[in-house]
């Protein structure tokens, strides 16, 4: 009892040790829910997605990184499409994607920008800082609004320490900035912000104009702009609660959504969610494939299993004796005695002439029949006419029910197959 005892304590080290040194450990699992395109809870687009779908708009749900906008499987048209994208990502850009989303956009598509400016999502507050992110995407330098001080400069001072916040849970409503056709039939637009949020102001960083599509209703700060990109252009919005599930269905927001995508997309377009970067991205991710409690769950099992043979009576089986390789030609010579007790020599040799003949006359294209092809064996100049009067005597002699010789016959064959090959 006392070894075995031993016996578990040393083989649960070993499974500490080997978890220790060789597993990543398991994080935290994320509850929060992201905006998806397949989410139904408030902060998915799964109402959009569905809209778009009955309303016989083609949509597209990407699981992939934005190198993939060029398969023409996936996006047949090459212009003409509207991609979703919502910031900040739960999966970052890698540098490459940047350059491939801008010439994409340049080409002739379009891209609107949902970003967690003006609002703070609860599952934003985990990310990281994104401005860096959205700036480098759209060419737009984003600065958080200050508050405006007294006139002296301790007021002043202070006043350029503290950003001007909308207090959480408080809905914010939009109006359009002006009469076009991105907002024709929008008076109103809803958002909502569940977390206290700092509100933004934006600038060109390029020749490109900003246009400001819609304010807000309180402070009068734009917080809905367009900006063109080659052929293509972006549409940005500070709200990336301005489509989820929560805000869709009130005041216009269906309605902007409706304008943006009868506006940006052509014909053989697609409406393109980006899921891929909100965490639902079609690539081997190994810290989520650590932190899987089913991985873990198999593991656990795997080392009570392991236990439980370690521990239990397990007598080692004696090895099999050696067996050597069976000897080929012994299996040849056994097979030939096999046959010369049992077949008659005429009928061997009978065999044997019967498939040459055969064999002949299936190579040379010569009619079947019961009789042998002597007249083509002898008036054949490579065939030596002594191996044919040869072979006619064994043939008589074995078709006359006298013993012949069996290796002079394959001798003789094998001279004349070799003659006529």
């Amino acid at each position: 009892m006392k070894e075995r005892l031993v016996t578990l304590a040393f083989a649960a080290c070993a499974l500490w040790l080997f978890w220790l040194l060789l597993f990543p450990k398991p994080q935290a699992a994320r509850t929060l829910p992201h905006p998806l395109s397949s989410g139904s809870d408030g902060e998915g687009y799964s109402a959009v997605s569905r809209w778009l779908v009955a309303a016989g708009t083609p949509t597209v749900n990407l699981h992939r990184r934005f190198d993939q906008l060029q398969d023409s499987v996936l996006i047949p048209a090459s212009r003409g499409n509207l991609l979703i994208l919502t910031l900040p990502f739960d999966t970052g850009l890698h540098p490459g994607e940047y350059p491939q989303l801008d010439r994409w956009v340049g080409a002739g598509n379009t891209v609107l920008v949902l970003a967690a400016l003006d609002d703070t999502p609860e599952w934003s507050v985990a990310s990281d800082n994104f401005l860096l992110s959205l700036q480098r995407i759209t060419a737009i330098s984003f600065t958080a609004r200050q508050q405006q001080g007294g006139s002296d400069p301790l007021s002043k001072a202070r006043a350029g320490l503290a950003a001007v916040l909308t207090p959480a849970n408080r809905a914010v409503e939009l109006h359009p900035s002006g009469h076009i056709g991105l907002l024709e039939g929008v008076r109103h637009l809803a958002t909502l912000s569940p977390l206290p949020s700092t509100q933004w102001q934006a600038q060109a960083m390029d020749t490109d104009p900003v246009l400001e599509l819609a304010r807000r209703t309180d402070t009068a700060d734009p917080v809905l702009w367009l900006k063109s990109s080659g052929r293509g252009a972006f549409i940005v919005s500070a709200y990336a609660s301005l489509i989820n599930n929560q805000v869709i269905g009130k005041a216009d927001n269906a309605a902007l959504v409706s304008n943006i995508v009868a506006w940006a997309l052509r014909p053989g377009g697609r409406v393109i969610f980006d899921d891929g970067h909100q965490g639902a991205m079609d690539e081997f991710d190994a810290q989520k494939f650590f932190a899987d409690p089913r991985l873990h769950h198999t593991l656990g099992w795997l080392a009570l299993l392991w236990l439980a043979w370690v521990l239990a009576s397990q007598p080692l089986r004696a090895a099999p004796p050696y067996a050597p390789g069976v000897d080929e030609g012994a299996m040849l010579r056994a097979t030939a005695g096999f046959f010369a007790g049992v077949l008659r020599p005429v009928a061997s040799a009978q065999w044997l002439l019967d498939e040459f003949f055969e064999r002949v006359r299936r190579r040379h294209g010569l009619a079947h029949g019961a009789d042998p092809p002597w007249e083509w064996l002898t008036t054949n100049a490579r065939i030596g006419s002594g191996d044919v009067l040869e072979l006619r005597e064994l043939y008589r002699q074995v078709h006359g029910g006298d013993r012949v010789s069996l290796t002079r016959l394959q001798n003789v064959i094998s001279r004349i197959s070799g003659q006529t090959s």
